[in-house]
């Protein structure tokens, strides 16, 4: 039962692990707490206080000692009572293994003195979690401590053969076997040519050595040999992988995660809080993030990580000011933040994320539970997802509730913030009504189900706020621990509560640029943006030689990809795309007039260069797809409208007061006067230029003014002229 408190024998641990993994499809959250409850471990958070300790990889001189000072800070400075203590062997995530055995037997030793109690220690249960492969040496300490649990990848052996040979190292291996309960399976780790037979026993199953099976028979022991393989423990396989050694009774348990681990240990989620800052002087830095979060402001707020961490930053404050905001890129930057290190990369960063008051954090709520704490104002709230659209719920309910579970804190809990009208209670198991309540999480589906689980007293519901959403406000942080503090309402209080002097905690704002481009990326300053640059690009093409309409528009479309290049990835494609399409269009006007198709491609790279440059990452999903496509519709019609804006400017033009004199025009010039074009009459005319031609510009011939284009790149005004060349409107000349 769930209430338990007695721990198996390891037997019959064996038995009933191998009876649940027949029966029970494995990773299910249900069956997994049975499993855990069968061997002591609770579900239920017994409010126990433990510690969880990375061992840095490899394990050198100063490991041991460096252990010994967090945990003695946690006892001593924190007054903490420390009942469990797990070892993380994989930090990174990655494998890890040390040949320096004199290092690594400091540490076994280590652990042992903690198991048992010796003085200046204390006493605690040790715990080696194992996630992914751990060879070398490091398997000396995994083997010192008291229980040993995996992950889904984790595996376990590979110690040096050579290094066996020598008597104080196999000494030293086989000291660590003596205090297991299968001390076979022990040696086995160390030698992967030992044959393993499963023997039936009067006390349940037993993986024994051949040799002890041999030595069990000459006593006459009542055994049978079990006609069941032993997949991953054929003699030679150096590695044991998480499903053999749970199978045979050497791990404890596989779980997914820290997360996972310390719930079902019971413990609280500040255990996961690892004081990396033993006998290293904090460098803090406080960073804000203000306004919307979208993808220009998490690449602000990278930068700015990585520009402090280049300064020997070690604690690093991310105060959120920020409400609602983009969900889709801020989970990559939640999991950066997860294994931030400092600029050593060795020794993990410090992060608080910290709520101020009247904060309701949306999209934030990534980046605080990236971070390895959270503290709030007394009128602060996480997980405020009220303001997304359904579709959008499913994307956060994908992202978050993973990071919420690696991270230590309660996934249900969470997942009433973005599934309308769930409703979760307050529980206590009546199989211990005696002991302290304790609090988990259940939907009353669960509690109403006949299970195997003991019967539940209900302590009273959470209920959903509006739009059937539940927010995580300062009581309910309190009480299942999201946050460490919730009444950190002030700046002066956030340093207090944390250690720090004022004086030096340097603090990174948004900069200048970051204001101004998040200013020019406002959808109303991009349709700004856009319909004057267009506008300016006709009418330089239409009034040739005036500069200013494309000197305007060449400022409008440098700012708009400029404020777009803190954004996406696709900024310079975007920008090349631009020039091509121009370069069509310029084509289209000026050397092959009459070919649509020219100008029709040029169009649309240019309509689909200002989508492209919004991006910062290519569309995956539906809703992305049509995000894109409701951007280019309103591209284009912002295209059509400029087209229509500069027709009417063109017309209007030359009637307006100043504004005419940016238009180039011969005094005798009137639209009746315009020269009727035969290639008999003028081909071969000899005339002036009356405004400079860059290409194109007006020239006279005769009495008659004509629109020409000029041979070269540059004709000045007032040069003689000879046309060349016509061909439908258009007139080449060339100077002479």
């Amino acid at each position: 039962m769930k209430g338990d408190r007695h721990v198996l024998d390891p037997v019959h641990f064996a038995t009933r692990s191998l009876m649940i993994l027949r029966r029970t499809v494995q990773g299910t959250a249900l069956l997994l707490a049975l499993f855990v409850a069968s061997i002591g471990f609770s579900q239920e958070p017994s409010r126990k206080d433990g510690l969880v300790l990375t061992v840095p990889n490899p394990i050198k001189g100063d490991t041991a000692e460096l252990l010994r000072k967090k945990i003695l800070d946690a006892v001593d400075r924190q007054k903490r009572t420390i009942e469990t203590i797990v070892f993380d062997f994989n930090p990174g995530e990655l494998p890890a293994g040390s040949t320096s055995f004199g290092a690594c037997l400091e540490l076994a030793d280590l652990i042992r003195k903690v198991q048992l109690g010796e003085p200046g220690l204390p006493r605690a249960t040790t715990v080696a979690f194992i996630h992914k492969a751990v060879t070398k040496h490091t398997v000396l300490p995994v083997l010192a401590c008291g229980q040993i649990v995996f992950g889904p990848d984790g595996s376990l052996g590979d110690v040096p053969r050579e290094e066996l040979a020598k008597a104080t190292v196999r000494t030293a291996y086989r000291e660590q076997a003596k205090y297991h309960t299968s001390p076979d399976l022990v040696q086995r780790v160390i030698d992967p040519d030992l044959t393993m037979k499963r023997v039936k026993t009067p006390l349940g199953e037993r993986v024994v050595s051949a040799a002890t099976f041999e030595e069990w028979t000459k006593q006459g022991k009542d055994m049978t040999v079990v006609p069941r393989e032993l997949p991953g423990l054929e003699p030679g396989k150096v590695l044991i992988d998480a499903e053999t050694a749970l199978d045979v009774g050497l791990a404890r348990g596989i779980f997914g995660g820290r997360g996972e681990l310390v719930d079902a240990l019971g413990l609280p989620r500040r255990s996961m809080t690892e004081d990396w800052l033993i006998d290293r002087t904090p460098v803090a830095w406080r960073i804000e993030i203000r306004g919307p979060i979208d993808s220009g402001k998490l690449q602000s707020l990278e930068r700015r990580i990585k520009y402090a961490i280049g300064r020997n930053a070690n604690i690093i404050i991310v105060q959120i000011e920020s409400d609602a905001g983009d969900i889709r890129n801020v989970a990559n930057l939640a999991n950066e933040l997860r294994s931030l290190k400092d600029n050593t990369g060795v020794n993990p960063v410090r992060t608080i994320a910290w709520a101020p008051p009247k904060r309701a954090l949306g999209a934030g709520t990534f980046l605080a539970l990236g971070c390895t704490e959270i503290v709030m104002a007394s009128d602060a709230v996480l997980s405020d997802f009220r303001y997304l659209r359904p579709t959008d719920r499913k994307i956060v309910s994908e992202m978050l509730l993973p990071l919420a579970k690696s991270q230590g804190y309660p996934p249900l809990l969470f997942e009433a913030t973005i599934e309308p009208d769930t409703t979760l209670v307050r529980v206590r198991s009546k199989a211990n009504p005696n002991g302290p309540m304790q609090l988990t999480l259940l939907s009353e589906y669960q509690i109403d189900q006949k299970s195997p689980l003991p019967r539940w007293s209900n302590f009273g519901a959470l209920t959903p706020g509006e739009g059937g959403l539940l927010t995580i406000t300062p009581p309910l942080a309190r009480e299942f621990q999201v946050a460490s503090a919730t009444d950190i309402d002030t700046v002066e209080a956030l340093y207090a509560s944390l250690g720090l002097e004022a004086d030096k905690v340097r603090v990174s704002r948004d900069d200048y640029l970051d204001r101004i481009a998040e200013f020019f990326r406002e959808p109303w300053v991009n349709f700004l943006l856009i319909m004057i640059g267009i506008i300016g690009l006709i009418l330089e093409m239409k009034l040739p030689g005036t500069t200013v309409p494309g000197t305007i528009a060449a400022i409008c479309f440098v700012l708009f990809f400029w404020a777009y290049s803190f954004v996406g990835e696709f900024t310079l494609l975007a920008v090349f795309l631009f020039l091509l399409g121009l370069i069509m269009i310029a084509v289209e006007i000026f050397v092959v007039p009459g070919i649509t198709f020219v100008g029709l491609a040029g169009i649309v790279l240019v309509i689909t260069s200002l989508g492209l440059v919004t991006l910062d990452r290519w569309p995956t999903t539906t809703t992305e797809w049509v995000s894109l496509g409701s951007t280019l519709t309103a591209f284009g019609l912002t295209l059509v409208a400029a087209v229509v804006g500069a027709i009417c400017l063109t017309y209007y033009l030359p009637t307006l007061p100043y504004a005419s004199r940016l238009i180039l025009k011969p005094p005798s010039e009137a639209p009746e006067s315009e020269a009727k074009l035969t290639p008999s009459r003028w081909l071969g005319a000899v005339g002036v230029a009356v405004s400079t031609l860059r290409p194109s510009g007006k020239a006279q011939f005769g009495e008659d003014f004509l629109d020409v284009v000029a041979e070269g790149d540059y004709v000045e005004s007032g040069k003689r002229l000879q046309i060349i060349e016509i061909e439908g409107n258009r007139v080449v000349v060339k100077e002479i």
